[in-house]
């Protein structure tokens, strides 16, 4: 490998950054229902196939304004919950809201926390004979899902403060590959994203301390007949590579995969298969001539507002109540609401982030479910060698829609926006604002020449 150092007994040299790593359990301690999946029977389950974790990574030293980046094997993330987080780390020490995120697994075998409608039974085959019906939760299983959410805000503080903690010399290093295993589930020859960007963290003796990769693909290669705790391919990626590099810690986040999800799935055979293509090629990258990253990360954040294409009228929301299906249940919830007199959001409120560090590489986090029509283009007009692009940042609100897949519709543009508990599809416009804000915020130095 083209990036090493003599032991310093950690002290400063030429090309290193102050990094510290940690990673805490978050495994549910009761029975709890998992998030995902429609077709899933909404049961409490105490089975876990494999733990949850959140980890982080600190870059920087106290003078150099510290940045937080977690990983957490979640479905999703609420801005609640991030929110929280950074208060307490700007209160507490001093770091800057844009200089933590949050990224998302997107695991289907993670605890409901609260960010999707998902307290529906279904009814019928699946798609064919599908409907719902209403299914109030137990109070046992509002306490479990609160007790899930008192654990993960204490633990992801205490993954951020012991990566904080954990600062000392070391070497950033990053390099790109591929994989292959995602498909997009619009289309048989839709768009799809299948770089592996890669990011090593290591001693300056040159021992690897930590890894962070990157994939496009949905967290789904096991379906919802299964039950039970599991961190999807991307926990098992995580393992495999843990344990090939002993006292590593490995980390995953999600490219733009809204609309992208594993060739094959159901089977807990093809989940260990992606994970052994993943750690494969984090191998290889290991042994080839990697990039050095020599400066930590400069954040930068704006808050937008992405319209809805149309919102509902009450005489609209009353004949929606009729459906049978997502739709319909979003319907009651909303008359509800009309009625006490709350209205209905015209507008997303949506955080666009980048992080540069230094003229290297940015890494651009998106919240919510974007598709992959924003990493191609985000590729096209920036460069894409030194592009990392994180899907499932810091508030999964709904699917981030391009023009082209609300224009052509589907689960994507339409059904979803109901079980995110929004009041239509988004407007085609907002692929513009999205695109023209990372603009914004990337230094001109990333654009394409």
């Amino acid at each position: 490998m083209a990036v090493s150092c003599s032991q310093t007994n950690n002290e400063h040299v030429a090309g290193t950054i102050d990094v510290g790593v940690a990673s805490v359990d978050i495994t549910p301690e009761t029975p709890i229902r998992l998030a995902g999946f429609a077709a899933r029977t909404k049961v409490e389950t105490d089975t876990v196939l494999q733990r949850l974790s959140a980890k982080a990574i600190a870059f920087g030293s106290d003078e150099q304004h510290p940045s937080v980046l977690i990983a957490v094997d979640l479905i999703g993330i609420q801005w609640r919950v991030t929110c929280e987080l950074v208060d307490k780390l700007s209160k507490n020490l001093g770091i800057k809201p844009e200089q933590v995120v949050i990224c998302a697994t997107h695991t289907h075998g993670s605890p409901e926390i609260g960010n999707l409608i998902n307290i529906l039974q279904c009814r019928g085959d699946y798609p064919t004979d599908f409907s719902f019906s209403d299914s109030l939760l137990s109070s046992k299983e509002l306490l479990h899902m609160a007790q899930f959410n008192e654990l993960l805000s204490k633990r992801l503080e205490t993954v951020a403060m012991e990566a904080l903690k954990n600062r000392k010399p070391a070497l950033l290093a990053w390099g790109k590959e591929t994989v292959s295993f995602a498909e997009n589930r619009r289309t048989e020859d839709g768009p799809l994203d299948h770089s592996l960007p890669v990011l090593f963290v290591l001693d300056t003796d040159g021992a690897l301390r930590a890894v962070l990769m990157n994939y496009a693909c949905h967290g789904i290669s096991l379906g919802p007949d299964v039950n039970a705790v599991h961190g999807d391919w991307m926990g098992e990626a995580q393992r495999e590579i843990e344990a090939r590099h002993p006292g590593a810690i490995a980390m995953v986040t999600i490219g733009c995969a809204g609309d992208s999800h594993p060739k094959l799935r159901d089977n807990i055979e093809y989940t260990k298969q992606y994970a052994q293509e993943i750690a494969n090629s984090v191998d290889k990258l290991l042994q080839s001539k990697l990039q050095p990253i020599t400066s930590p990360p400069a954040g930068k954040t704006k808050w937008i507002r992405l319209p809805f294409s149309q919102v509902p009228t009450v005489q609209e929301l009353i004949e929606q109540t009729k459906d049978k299906t997502i739709k319909g249940y979003y319907a009651r919830l909303a008359l509800e609401r009309v009625i006490r007199g709350e209205s209905l959001p015209t507008e997303l409120d949506y955080l666009v982030q980048t992080w540069s560090f230094g003229d290297e590489m940015v890494m651009i986090n998106l919240g919510g479910e974007p598709v992959v029509d924003y990493a191609v283009r985000l590729k096209n007009e920036l460069d894409a060698q030194r592009l990392w692009l994180n899907g499932y940042a810091n508030d999964v609100s709904c699917y981030i829609a391009s023009k082209r897949v609300i224009h052509e519709g589907g689960y994507e543009a339409d059904a979803s926006m109901y079980w995110y508990n929004m009041p239509s599809p988004l407007s085609e416009e907002v692929e513009e604002i999205i695109i023209s804000t990372v603009h914004e915020l990337t230094p001109v130095s990333f654009k394409k020449k």
